[in-house]
């Protein structure tokens, strides 16, 4: 399994999908989707919203790749159920990032390769 994080709308679908040669019918959204076996799982960042993310792990790990927005970054939030999710979000990053084989930050379409 391979993570890919970056911020919003900086080019980590379109990376994923030319390093991986990835078809919609591929990708699960974790966005709109319950967990499912895929080649490559986006919107991380839902299913730790959600709280789902413990029983999707084996699912995650058997991915090629796992897209997650980054929201760690900038003004911490007030609301004390923001900032949960938010160290939830980032424990798990954590986790895959120490088991992914490469680990990818995209920013205004440049990759940089962290692991």
């Amino acid at each position: 399994m391979d993570l890919i994080i970056g911020g919003a709308y900086q080019g980590k679908c379109t990376f994923a999908a030319e390093k991986y040669r990835l078809t919609a019918a591929d990708i699960c959204d974790l966005a709109t989707d319950a967990p499912a076996p895929a080649r490559c799982y986006v919107h991380l960042e839902a299913l730790t919203r959600r709280g789902e993310a413990a029983e999707a792990l084996p699912l995650l790990l058997a991915a090629e790749a796992v897209i997650s927005r980054e929201i760690g970054s900038g003004v911490v939030p007030l609301d004390a159920g923001e900032r949960a999710w938010r160290e939830r979000h980032g424990r798990l990053l954590r986790q895959l990032a120490e088991q992914a084989g490469h680990v990818y930050r995209i920013f205004c379409g440049l990759t940089e390769e962290l692991k």
